[in-house]
């Protein structure tokens, strides 16, 4: 039987490929079988990651969402593999990967493709196998991909998947102690009712207007399980003093600050012995929970709504080409977080299936961009804390079912699917809300004495230009070249040295 893996840490000479052994990590029904072959993998469910030999060949493989990562690199005769990137980082010959850095990471914080902060380290992408033969050569197959239908919504089935997703995970981990994190917000407090803790965890600071527990009180009393909740809060002292740990952390920085407050609740977790964490990750990209994405459907049905116009007849190819064109470049232009709009742009485009609705190409992004990058966060955390992330909503059962729903029935509002299916399961005062926050950082309310120096060691590297004095607080362009240059020393050293 494959072994419970907290991380693979391996380097396989390519001229002496074994005939048969696997390694995987995660949540899934893989730890149980002995050598895990193509057909193991596209049977199975769940968050993981790993590898396997077979047929004179190294594939690794990733899941379907993304929720574990496994990482590689050829070099001459040898293959690293590793799920701690970090680790393989100083295991081979390796650079900053100024290219990946200077766009995908400058404009979005989110990584697009197989790149890495380390030059020559690749990632399998989600629902992926990457195959390395004995000349070191690589072959990609996607064994999974996201399928659009028109479909009617049946709230019950909605229901039904997240139900037997959770119970579906609960039984991999059989009788381990688990808790969960809940934040107040429709997707926490739907995973935590259904997989019943005994208690669970929940963050807050003690700044005005940055705590949910008035909801999270909501969920506790009214329900068997969990009996409680432990309140962690979040102090300016506590979250700076991680800051010099961020390298270790997150060897691939991606998203924002906010990493660090998960760190402080799910160390918590750990201090009361909990193995494993329910999270509601997922809720926001499946069911379209997002701001931007309201915006855009808004737009878009405005838009729709000209072609019935009486002063539009004759203008129908215009309406068509905005929808077709248009919405593309909008959407760039909103998801940039750089001043690079043209190649923000220009990265959305190249995602963009102009022969699908915009309502299906947002949820595309949602999927493909930023839940894997949600997920990362996640499981970064629970390497560095020993408290591992389960995620039942990036269950592909429940995935699927979302993406074979019609347009127009997804997100009439923000979350409606979920809302819908969990009447009667949530109360009201969750169910019904609509300005949850997520959990923001009161960065402006702090103060950040490390960011000058960061930033000039940064700017001795001649790679950016950067004028310290534009960089007061923790904001997210500050947030990323900070990221880059605590990154940078961890693994090759201040720019004097």
């Amino acid at each position: 039987m494959a072994a419970k893996e907290k991380d693979i840490k391996i380097l396989v000479d390519l001229g002496e490929i074994p005939s048969s052994g696997s390694q995987v990590i995660g949540i899934s029904a893989l730890n149980s079988l002995e050598n895990i072959r193509k057909r193991d993998v596209l049977n199975s469910r769940g968050e993981f990651a790993g590898y396997f030999y077979d047929d004179g060949q190294v594939t690794l493989f990733r899941d379907r969402l993304g929720a574990r990562n496994i990482f590689y690199c050829v070099e001459s005769d040898t293959v690293a593999i590793s799920t701690d990137l970090g680790w393989l980082a100083r295991q081979v010959t390796t650079e900053p990967n100024w290219s990946h850095i200077l766009s995908d990471y400058l404009q979005f914080q989110l990584p697009f493709l197989d790149e890495t902060f380390f030059s020559g380290i690749k990632k399998v992408m989600p629902g992926e196998f990457v195959c390395i033969d004995k000349n070191g050569e690589t072959t990609r197959e996607t064994y999974w991909d996201l399928e659009f239908g028109n479909s009617s919504f049946d709230p019950k089935h909605l229901l039904d998947l997240i139900v037997d997703a959770v119970e579906y995970r609960l039984s991999l981990i059989e009788s381990s102690d688990f808790t969960s994190y809940l934040s107040g917000g429709i997707d926490s407090s739907t995973i935590t009712l259904l997989s019943k803790p005994k208690e669970c965890f929940s963050g807050f600071y003690e700044e005005e207007g940055y705590s949910e527990m008035d909801y999270i009180e909501a969920i506790i009393p009214a329900n068997e399980s969990p009996k409680k909740y432990i309140p962690v809060q979040i102090t300016e002292k506590a979250f700076q003093s991680l800051l010099s740990s961020l390298p270790e952390i997150l060897a691939d920085p991606c998203a924002g600050l906010g990493v660090i407050s998960q760190v402080l609740v799910a160390q918590e977790a750990a201090k009361h012995g909990y193995r494993y964490a329910f999270t509601g990750e997922g809720g926001d990209e499946i069911f379209l929970g997002y701001n931007w994405n309201t915006m855009v459907f808004s737009l878009a049905d405005a838009t729709k709504r000209l072609l019935r116009d009486r002063y539009m007849v004759g203008y129908e190819p215009m309406i068509e080409k905005v929808l077709r064109d248009g919405f593309p470049t909008f959407t760039g232009g909103l998801l940039a977080r750089g001043n690079d709009i043209l190649y923000a742009t220009q990265r959305i485009l190249d995602l963009w299936d102009r022969d699908q609705p915009v309502e299906n190409n947002i949820l595309k992004i949602n999927l493909k961009v930023g839940l894997p990058a949600i997920l990362t966060l996640d499981e970064q955390v629970g390497r560095f804390t020993g408290v591992e992330p389960i995620s039942p909503f990036v269950d592909h059962h429940i995935v699927e079912y979302a993406c074979s729903i019609r347009p127009e029935e997804r997100a009439p509002l923000p979350k409606f699917m979920l809302r819908e299916g969990l009447k009667g399961i949530l109360p009201e005062k969750i169910r019904t809300r609509y300005e949850k926050m997520g959990f923001p950082v009161p960065f402006k309310e702090w103060k950040w004495q490390t960011i000058t120096p960061m930033l000039k060691s940064l700017d001795q590297r001649s790679v950016l230009e950067i004028d310290s004095n534009r960089h007061t607080t923790m904001d997210r362009q500050t947030w990323a070249l900070y990221s880059i240059e605590i990154w940078c020393q961890h693994f090759f050293g201040k720019p004097s040295e």
